[in-house]
This record gives C-alpha cells, structure tokens and sequence, in this order.
C-alpha cells in the first residue's frame, strides 16, 4: 500500500485528478496499487456494473468500481490481454480488452484520452510478449541449458518461431441440430 500524497501526485502528473465524478475510486487506488507503480492513465466511465474509473499502470491494467455498499476490483495484468479493441463514435468510444476468459468492454467519453489510453496499453502487450518471445528463443537456443553428457547426444533444432499460447486456434465445439 502506498501513500495516499504520492497518488495525488502521480494523478496531478497524469492530469486525472477528478473532483466530482470517481472520488470514490480514486480513494481506493492507495489501498490496491502495489509499492512502485506508476499511474500512466486514468479515466472515468461505463462498463457493464455501471460506472467506473480505468487505470493503466506500468504493470497492469485497473478497473475500480465503489459503490456505496460494494466494491468490484477488475486486476488485469499486461500478460494476460490477449486482443485490445478501440471504437470511436460521435459522443463516445469503447476500449474492449479481452482475455482468455473474459472481455471488459469499458465507455468513456474522452476520445482523446481513451485513444492514448488504448495506445499505451498495446504498447505495453507488445512490449511484453517481445519479451516473452526474446526469452523463450533463448531457452530454445542456449546449449547452456542441457546438462553436458545430453550436449553430446541430443542437437537442438533451429527454432522456426518461438511458441506464443495466444496465436494458438481456438477450438469450439457446436452442437448441430438435424433440422437446421
């Protein structure tokens, strides 16, 4: 938990610092935001519980919903976005993120803000799988890694491409009806 001062800082920074509209959540981002991190983001809006307030962070993503008698904490960590989608109408847009078990389609009504939002998060995705990429390359292409009597006798193909969970297909099974 940190202090509640360095919040109000990192949101005056941001330019989030709300003074009508998400208080309530914003009192709630001392209690949830781990030693270190960093806000980059913060937006008020509608998501299917009703309203809510969006935080990007440098290491995942924070939908805060406080009501008066619950509270609903959405932690989405940048490992787990498996596509990010952004709409744009006339009076708002539509951010959806979407993970291997669920999608969170959240509407706020600063385009401007919700674009550089949905920005920074791809970037973060891709800053991450890069990684996980660049890691998996060299467990699969260090000899280092095999002990030395397995050196001699096994030679480790050239990778092709790393192996990515998320570009995996999907197989969904449908039940079809006979007279269909």
């Amino acid at each position: 938990m940190i202090h509640e001062r360095m919040v109000k800082e990192q949101l005056k920074r941001i330019g989030s610092d709300f003074k009508f509209w998400g208080v309530s959540e914003l009192r709630e981002l001392p209690k949830v935001l781990f030693e270190g991190e960093q806000l980059n983001h913060v937006i008020n809006g509608r998501y299917t519980g009703g309203f809510a307030t969006l935080c990007a962070t440098d290491q995942r993503v924070l939908l805060i919903d406080k009501k008066p008698f619950y509270l609903t904490l959405e932690d989405i960590r940048y490992d787990m976005i498996s596509d990010v989608m952004y709409n744009h109408r006339l009076l708002n847009a539509t951010v959806l993120l979407g993970t291997v078990h669920k999608s969170i389609a959240f509407i706020g009504y600063n385009h401007g803000k919700l674009r550089n939002m949905t920005n920074f998060i791809q970037q973060k995705v891709l800053e991450f799988r890069q990684r996980q990429d660049q890691q998996q390359m060299q467990v699969f292409t260090d000899p280092s890694n095999l002990s030395a009597p397995v050196q001699n006798l096994v030679q480790l193909p050239e990778p092709t491409s790393p192996i990515n969970p998320y570009k995996m297909p999907v197989m969904i099974r449908r039940r079809v009806s006979r007279f269909y």
